[in-house]
């Protein structure tokens, strides 16, 4: 099928958005189509190991698991960076972080883009 790309501007603890984008992406990949989320701003946070809790559904838990599905997870180098967030430690093993150029090339790639924010 086709490449889509969403955009995450909102952190896990705001489950709205967070769950809006899980049920999206959901549908997609039982679509058949190749999904990559990418995290900006607070957005960072959704893909960040250290707020899945164990025995609590959580966000971040769902979006690990939607990670073993294929589901791609790039973040923002600026904000990642601006939060003090270290890609080798401090993210799930799927989550790659990135340049703004690269985020703005996988904008470009996908057949459909979407924007979460508040």
């Amino acid at each position: 099928m086709g490449k889509v790309a969403i955009l995450l501007f909102t952190t896990p603890l705001q489950f709205q958005n967070s769950d809006t984008a899980i049920e999206f992406i959901n549908a997609a990949l039982e679509k058949g189509h190749e999904v990559t989320v990418i995290g900006m701003g607070d957005g960072v946070y959704n893909a960040a190991k250290f707020l899945i809790v164990e025995d609590m559904p959580s966000p971040v838990g769902r979006f690990k698991e939607l990670s073993e599905k294929g589901v791609k997870f790039v973040n923002c180098f600026p904000c990642c960076t601006a939060r003090g967030l270290k890609p080798e430690t401090d993210f799930i093993p799927s989550a790659s972080i990135e340049s703004t150029t690269t985020v703005l090339e996988i904008m470009r790639d996908a057949d459909r883009f979407f924007a979460i924010t508040i």
